[in-house]
């Protein structure tokens, strides 16, 4: 990339900054996305572009950042590695006893009046959520790779090789049926397929090992402004392409070209990982950029503004806000008779959401610091 960008000593050890405002900008995509998926309703034109273009980041933002993380987390120790896993696999099947309780209060009070596709859905959903995979199972499953990757001593250039090679072979993997009671039934948490899994560690696992190289190269960038240059038009080169090809390929046809890159974002082959990758490295370089914008002598620091500082806060609880968020849309949805909602109404409960799942967390973190004293 240029003379002068890296350095054999560990110089960029600070907080990589422009990670945690991407992901507080994905979640509020995340509730956007959620306010359709969650209430069962068909998106407009312009809730498919959003779609697409967020499914490019979201869940692979965070599993990258996660392998990032442990670059620079004083707990990478394969015994603290290995308590996140079991501790984020609890989190999810707790997560999935909230949302069924959540789905399930206010069918008692319109079970006498709901029509046969509400009731239908209502079914479902208590059948789906009762084994829900989602991004706490997948992150605790990885957490523990890590834990036996750091156990036996792997060297760092190993990790995004092995990410490459299970990218390559991941679609091959793919639903692979295991006829062992209990056992084939684990396999296909871990490697799909089924209604309930709502994707897999087995595609993810890239994301994070990638993440952890990355991490550690990370360390040793000794311009970050001339790096960021090099990865932004390296990056922005392979979005641009990704997409040309992708809409030509879809004949300009939002739906069908939302089809496949969701069919895609749950089951990544090589390509989409690079293309993922491309959007997220792009996306931070961009916020580098506008975090770091050249200041006059006598300028002050600049402080985060009120947005900036929600985004830093929605990153710092990020798990809280994904919990908490989707109890709104259900019961919501319950009282509509578990029917989904036009497109506008699904807008609507996302600003609801945001607003309620806000005060939540914030009373949680009131409470809990009048509580410690």
């Amino acid at each position: 990339m240029g003379k002068g960008i890296f350095s054999k000593e560990e110089v960029n050890t600070g907080r990589q900054t422009e990670f945690d405002y991407l992901k507080g900008i994905i979640m509020i995509f995340i509730f956007q996305v959620h306010s359709f998926q969650a209430t069962l309703s068909e998106g407009a034109p312009l809730d498919t572009i959003i779609y697409s273009v967020g499914t490019m980041t979201g869940a692979a933002l965070f599993i990258f950042v996660m392998g990032f993380g442990t670059a620079y987390s004083g707990k990478s120790r394969p015994e603290d590695l290995a308590k996140n896993g079991v501790r984020l696999v609890i989190y999810q099947y707790l997560g999935n006893l909230l949302y069924i309780a959540v789905i399930a209060l206010p069918y008692p009070f319109f079970v006498n009046t709901l029509s046969e596709e509400g009731t239908e859905n209502f079914k479902f959903l208590i059948w789906v959520y009762s084994q829900f995979i989602n991004i706490f199972f997948i992150s605790g499953i990885i957490y523990l790779v890590l834990a036996l990757l750091k156990a036996l001593k792997c060297k760092v250039y190993i990790y995004p090789i092995l990410g490459v090679i299970i990218a390559i072979i991941a679609p091959f993997v793919y639903g692979t049926p295991v006829d062992i009671p209990v056992i084939g039934y684990i396999v296909k948490l871990l490697i799909g397929e089924d209604v309930f899994v709502s994707f897999t560690p087995l595609y993810f696992l890239s994301y994070a090992l990638i993440g952890v190289g990355l991490g550690h190269m990370y360390r040793h960038i000794s311009d970050r402004r001339v790096f960021y240059k090099w990865t932004a038009l390296i990056s922005g080169v392979i979005v641009a392409v990704w997409w040309i090809i992708n809409i030509a390929g879809c004949q300009g046809d939002l739906f069908s070209l939302a089809d496949k890159i969701s069919t895609e974002y749950a089951e990544p082959d090589i390509w989409r990982v690079i293309a993922s990758l491309a959007h997220i490295l792009l996306l931070a370089s961009i916020i580098f950029f506008i975090l770091n914008r050249k200041k006059t002598i006598d300028e002050p620091e600049r402080k985060p503004g009120i947005v900036a500082s929600q985004l830093l806060f929605y990153s710092k609880h990020i798990s809280k806000y994904y919990v908490l968020h989707i109890t709104i849309y259900f019961v919501a949805l319950g009282l509509h008779g578990y029917i989904g909602f036009e497109s506008y109404q699904c807008w609507l409960l996302m600003l609801l959401s945001m607003v309620i799942t806000e005060i939540m967390v914030r009373s949680y973190l009131m409470f809990r610091f009048k509580l410690s004293g």
